[in-house]
Parts: C-alpha cells; structure tokens; sequence
C-alpha cells in the first residue's frame, strides 16, 4: 500500500469520526491533531510496521535502542554524510510539532518522506520509528533547514536529526499543563514561551542513543549535537526555530556536558 493511500484512509477514517481534514495523503499538523482524539487501527493494515517488542539488550552501561521499522515508506537516497567515514558527525534535537503516540510518530515519519526529508522520530515511550532501507549511521536526508554550527553552514548533510514527538512551542489546549514548561523570559536561543515537555522516556531515550551512536560511530563528535534552534541562531536568525528549547528539562550545553561525562565514564 501506497504511503499516500495510507494517509488518505486513515484521513477518510477520522473525518467519519467527526474530524474535518482534506483528504489529500498529505499528514500535516491537522492530521496529526485530529489522530490525537481518534484511535488509528494501523495494526488492522496487513503491512503494519510495528514487531513485536524484545527485551532491550544492554552492553557495557549502553542499552540498544528499540527501532520501529515503518513498513512502505522510504526517504529519498541522497547517499552517505558528507564525512570522511560516510557517517554522521554530528546531531540536530528538534521536536516534531505533533502528538506523542505511536501513531503520531509513524505520521511523522510519513510526512517526512512526502515533503522530501528525512530523520529519525520518538514517540512517548522513547521507541525509535525509521523508514525502510535507513542506514542510522550512514543515510542522511534534509532536516535543519538554514543551519550553522562551528562555522559550518548547512548541516542536514552531517548531522542526524532526531524529532522528537512533542508540540513543543504554545501546544494545544487539550495537552494538560501538568506535561508544559514555561519559559518566562528568552534565555539566549532559548524562546520564551510555554512548551510541552518530553516525556522522561524521551529524555532517557535520547540520552541512550547518542552514547550508544558515539559508541558505534567514531566520527560522532558530542560537541557537535546541537539544538535546530542553536543552528538557527549560528545562522543569524534567532527565534526562527523554536525546537527544542523549553521541551527539553535542560539547555542544550548541559545536554553536551551531561553525554561527555556519561561517555567518559564509560571510556567512548
């Protein structure tokens, strides 16, 4: 099945339910609203993606990191990062702008590949979903935009991105104040605003997996994991991108400095 049909029918499915969508196989912010209050049956879809969940392997402190294959949909092949080794150098967090359930990170997913990008996303419970044939290493796609890091420009082709599933800036009213964070005045790159928080599934996720990349990719460099809101302040345009700013319980800098000492006691 076809991504776009799979986006369609699910589209006609929630418009049955009350929701009033365009169904046009496009999974945008409406789309993803409207599955937030309607139960998408995917695992009726005879090519759903989702296997079943193993026992997480840990080796030397570093847990392997649960991926869901996305069944049917492919990045476009833009081939290897432009690194030496062909694998990524660096890292871009953002927040998806989008619920936080499974689904949401399938349609993420999704929309990723029909607008022509391409990244990793994370749902609540900290489960990495990737299209077909992604190479986590080595398969780069478009996803920072107007970037710039260590006088670098245009980083997409060097760095992983991660979405992470979130509303993240002025969220939707039915996302419960207890799960935002308020950002009372700008801190540097950081927006003022409210936020909805990454879970703490997320955060220990997100953590995991750049010591468990640093681990397996010696070209990784920890001081290169940045914010899609740094990169767009290096660029000269502060406040164009908000992700992740207040969604994450910490700033950018404490994110590098807690990895490196969590990497330096683990001797990567």
């Amino acid at each position: 099945m076809k991504v776009e049909t799979l986006i369609k029918k699910a589209q006609e499915a929630m418009n049955a339910k009350g929701a009033d969508l365009t169904v046009d196989g496009k999974w945008g912010p409406k789309s993803d609203a409207a599955s937030e209050n309607f139960e998408l049956k995917i695992e009726a879809i005879p090519d759903d993606m989702t296997p079943p969940v193993e026992p997480p392997v840990t080796v030397d402190g570093i847990t392997e990191p649960k991926f869901v294959i996305v069944k049917g949909v492919k990045f476009k092949d833009r081939g290897d990062y432009k690194t030496p080794s062909g694998k990524f150098k660096g890292m871009t967090v953002h927040y998806a702008v989008s619920g936080k359930k499974a689904s949401s990170a399938r349609g993420v997913i999704q929309y990723l590949a029909s607008q022509g990008f391409g990244c990793a996303a994370m749902d609540e419970d900290g489960l990495i979903y990737i299209p077909e044939g992604f190479d986590i290493f080595k398969t780069w796609g478009y996803h920072s935009g107007v970037s710039k890091w260590k006088g670098r420009s245009s980083v997409s082709d060097i760095n992983f991105g991660m979405e992470v599933c979130s509303f993240g800036r002025n969220p939707p009213s039915s996302v419960p104040k207890s799960d935002t964070r308020t950002v009372t005045r700008a801190q540097g790159y950081v927006v003022s605003g409210t936020y909805e928080k990454y879970t703490e599934a997320q955060e220990k996720s997100l953590i995991n997996f750049i010591l468990w990349a640093k681990k397996n990719n010696k070209e990784f460099d920890l001081d290169w994991i940045a914010g899609h809101d740094e990169l767009r302040e290096q660029a000269g345009k502060l406040g164009d991108k908000q992700d992740p700013g207040g969604s994450l319980s910490m700033t950018m800098p404490q994110l590098r400095a807690l990895v490196k000492t969590k990497a330096a006691k683990l001797g990567i």
